[in-house]
């Protein structure tokens, strides 16, 4: 820590706490007075994407919290023991230096370990008028495993039994039993039996494991993030974890232990027999041999079960919805709206796929540049002004200088559009980051810029491995974009190329959008993970028209606000690339040629059956001296007909023009 000092050299005493923890962790985003997210010390070591949420500091000292650390992640282990070490050190240090003699640094598992542990641990578990269950242990004969030697003296209040240890000496007085001192972990009813139908607060779960060694018990614990209101060392083989439950009803209780146990590790085996309320555990200041049952930290982690509830139960998860909520919850005015009637949500996902050269990334372009001015682009309006992060690794500087002025002469902009394009659109050439790389890249400038839409141009660039295979899909997406979309609310837009035609010509004739939502390359994951799949396809135009693309919306569809060239609702309409400059203009779906006396290639004959040969001459054949196998693949794409139909056309041409004979 870097103390700051008086113009005497003396260090400068802070106000608070909290700028002690930031001059060891860094900026700190305090949700109350005592506790806040910061950056993990470790995070470079994390094997997963780290979260705004993921780490959290706690200095509520003076209310028996100890300053601690806790990172979601645990490979940063190492890490976050050194700062927390570092973080108690310096705020002992700062404490004394303040005139606060109490020795700050003794309180660093959250009491005084120069007072009495025993009065600590009640306090931080019990209100002053519970009724505690306390019991001595005893050893059966033949037996080689203690147990309480009766249901427990169930007659004193929290306060009493302080009285009474602090008469004797300490509660080691009090019980002289070597065999242990037990306490059961909820208060009961006054002289009753201490079952669990006594229990008067279900507020506490007992959580231990002996089968792994003690101190990695102790570690995993610690690490859990879980609302520990007390941590003891047992004597024996076990922690014992008192974890803060708080529920209302027995059922309650269960299925709220029963969340906190799905918590923790696999490796962490729990003891199962722990699932009753009235469950007795070790008390600290007990005897067990020559070993002492001992208090090691109590209120570790968030204050209660809510505030772990709130911060995901520990998985990384958002907070639970409940049915009321989505009863009341106002569609129509929906705060996470970003694009169209919810088309496209905060934390949502767009992929436009097309074929390759057709013009994607000035499509994407022209989309970035129109909704960040607050203006619709086919009709798809956004709520306000938009602004992108745009991400790319195709185009150099000149070709992007080309697609945004062509974006804007094409769309009429002028200077006074300039400053709010200046501010709503960055771009990054990325050539290098793929896979968890550029997941990470793509965090630290979201974190610098604050983005509504994040384009990646192209998507095949940045997955870093297979995409056809599932398990890359999802550990790219569902790992490591999908943590960043949530956290921050950004919208994922990547370009994606389609894969090659097929063989057969008119294997897509009958496609709807729902089928040409899987004609990107790669695993169906993709689609499947996407909020809303876009494609822009080239469509087939009479001889002399300007080339033509349909750009169909395959998943949210009308949601969108499109509209065809009439008006109309639509899912689905037509562009072409504009006259003046690089932008893309909406046109009229192309009309096929229906005269009776002319054959529209690819299409059967209005009598049926195959056409006369002298009607379907191919203009391409007239510039053709020989039909190579490329000229016959492109016409065979082109007219949505069959290679042997070319290769037979290509026949009845020459035979017409004299030069099939001999």
């Amino acid at each position: 820590m870097a103390f700051r000092y008086t113009s005497k050299g003396i260090p400068e005493v802070p106000d608070d706490f909290r700028q002690v923890a930031e001059d060891v962790v860094g900026p700190v985003d305090w949700t109350d007075e005592h506790s806040g997210y910061c950056q993990c010390p470790g995070a470079h070591k994390h094997t997963t994407p780290s979260r705004e949420r993921d780490c959290r500091v706690y200095l509520d000292a003076e209310n028996g919290y100890a300053p601690t650390i806790h990172c979601f992640h645990d490979s940063c282990k190492e890490e976050i023991a050194a700062a927390n070490f570092a973080l108690r050190s310096t705020i002992g240090k700062a404490a004394f230096r303040a005139g606060d003699h109490h020795d700050f640094s003794r309180r660093q598992n959250g009491f005084d370990s120069g007072k009495d542990p025993f009065e600590s641990f009640l306090k931080a578990c019990f209100k002053a008028d519970d009724i505690l269950s306390l019991a001595p242990g005893t050893l059966p004969d033949g037996e080689t495993r203690a147990i309480p030697e009766h249901g427990g003296i169930n007659v004193f209040t929290r306060d009493e039994w302080l009285e009474r240890a602090a008469a004797k000496g300490g509660i080691e007085r009090l019980f002289s039993t070597r065999h242990g001192l037990y306490i059961r972990i909820n208060p009961v009813s006054p002289k009753s039996n201490g079952t669990d139908k006594d229990v008067t607060a279900f507020r506490h779960t007992l959580i231990e494991s002996d089968r792994i060694p003690k101190a990695e018990q102790e570690r995993i614990l610690r690490n859990s993030g879980l609302p520990i209101a007390a941590l003891i060392d047992s004597g024996g083989h076990s922690i014992h974890a008192w974890v803060r439950v708080e529920a209302k009803t027995r059922d309650e209780y269960h299925a709220r232990r029963e969340r906190l146990w799905q918590s923790l590790p696999e490796g962490f085996v729990i003891d199962s027999q722990n699932r009753n309320p009235s469950r007795f555990s070790r008390c600290p200041g007990g005897r067990r041999g020559d070993a002492v049952q001992r208090l090691l930290a109590v209120n570790l982690g968030p204050s209660s079960f809510e505030a772990w509830e709130s911060e995901g139960d520990g998985l990384g998860l958002a907070e639970p919805l409940r049915v009321s909520q989505l009863g009341d919850y106002d569609t129509g005015n929906d705060p996470n709206n970003v694009l169209g009637n919810r088309w496209l949500c905060r934390g949502g996902s767009l992929i436009i796929v097309g074929q390759s050269g057709i013009g994607k990334s000035s499509f994407s372009m022209q989309l970035a540049v129109m909704w960040a001015l607050g203006l619709p682009v086919f009709n798809i309006r956004p709520v306000r002004p938009l602004k992108s992060l745009i991400i790319q690794a195709e185009n150099d500087i000149g070709d992007l200088a080309e697609m945004y002025q062509g974006v804007r002469i094409g769309m009429g902009l002028n200077d006074d559009h300039r400053p709010l394009l200046e501010e709503n659109i960055i771009f990054y050439r990325d050539t290098i980051h793929s896979g968890a790389d550029f997941a990470k890249t793509a965090d630290v400038l979201i974190q610098r810029h604050k983005p509504d839409l994040v384009w990646g141009d192209p998507l095949l660039n940045y997955i870093g491995d297979d995409a056809s295979q599932q398990k890359v899909i999802s550990e790219f997406c569902g790992r490591q974009l999908n943590p960043i979309s949530e956290r921050t609310g950004i919208i994922w837009c990547f370009m994606h190329h389609t894969g090659k035609p097929p063989s057969d010509s008119k294997a897509r004739s009958h496609w709807t959008g729902s089928d040409y939502a899987y004609s990107g390359l790669g695993s169906s994951a993709l689609t499947n993970w996407a909020r809303e799949v876009a494609v822009l396809m080239r469509a087939k135009t009479p001889d002399g028209q300007p080339p033509t693309f349909r750009f169909e919306l395959c998943k949210r569809r009308r949601r969108a606000g499109m509209t065809d060239t009439q008006g109309n609702s639509t899912e689905a309409i037509f562009v072409r690339h504009g006259q003046t400059g690089i932008c893309w203009r909406q046109c009229p779906e192309p009309q096929q040629n229906e005269s009776g006396s002319k054959y529209s290639i690819g299409k059967q004959s209005p009598r049926g059956g195959r056409p006369k040969a002298i009607e379907n001459t191919l203009v391409e054949f007239e510039r053709l001296r020989e039909l190579t196998r490329e000229w016959e693949a492109e016409l065979s794409a082109k007219y949505e007909i069959s290679a042997s139909t070319v290769r037979r056309r290509w026949r009845e041409y020459q035979q017409a023009q004299g030069k099939g004979q001999g």
